[in-house]
């Protein structure tokens, strides 16, 4: 796994955590006057230059340049077949993850690709012998990994597990659709949104649910 995905995720939490900090303190430094108020714009000021900073160093240098290359559609088979399979799709996880959690809630997470490609890699070991497994594994890891999680200051909802279980599962349904590559990913990831809730409402996504929620998955992806 790519040294550079544990600094991403700090950067962005980082990041996270400065626009987080600044939002909650905003009306109480409106009552500010004076010398303090002086002080809190100019912090201001250094947290706005910090947060631009750290978005394009995380991305202009750490990301994988053919991860999102236009016309280019992964799936879990290319990815499992690339040798920088991992963090190709930790990235691809940062970005489709968020889109889908927002399909299900409001709930301000952080998405980790340390953890992403940490979860690919042990999914791709767990199912060196058997590539069937590969996408039910995956989504379990997923799901037993916390890959998503809360936002700095956020306020847990109560729907965030449930939320983020059903991100996983239009994510790995997403990467096992057959398509081509002038499909709009954007589109198709409605479609696993609007199917994830079928296999969230039939399976506990234990490891005893392997078999199941492996055909599960494939009838989705075939259907979709």
């Amino acid at each position: 796994m790519s040294g550079m995905l544990p600094l991403k995720d700090l950067l962005r939490g980082l990041r996270s955590g400065m626009t987080a900090g600044r939002v909650a303190i905003d009306p109480l430094s409106r009552e500010f006057r004076g010398p303090l108020r002086d002080v809190v714009d100019g912090l201001d000021v250094i947290a706005t230059r910090l947060e631009a900073t750290t978005s394009r160093l995380a991305h202009s240098i750490f990301d994988e340049s053919e991860a999102l290359h236009e016309g280019h559609s992964w799936t879990l088979h290319a990815l499992a077949a690339h040798p920088n399979g991992p963090s190709v799709f930790a990235q691809l996880a940062y970005g489709v993850l968020g889109a889908a959690y927002m399909r299900f809630s409001e709930q301000p997470i952080l998405v980790s690709e340390t953890l992403a490609a940490q979860t690919f890699q042990s999914a791709m070991q767990a199912t060196r012998l058997n590539r069937t497994e590969f996408p039910a594994e995956l989504l379990l890891q997923l799901n037993s990994a916390n890959v998503i999680r809360y936002a700095p200051f956020a306020l847990p909802s109560g729907q965030t597990d449930q939320s983020a279980t059903l991100a996983y599962t239009a994510f790995v349904i997403l990467l096992c659709v057959d398509r081509d590559p002038d499909s709009q990913d954007t589109d198709l990831l409605d479609l696993c949104c609007d199917t994830a809730p079928l296999i969230a409402r039939k399976f506990r996504f234990h490891p005893d649910d392997r078999i199941a929620l492996r055909t599960a998955i494939a009838d989705c992806a075939r259907l979709i």
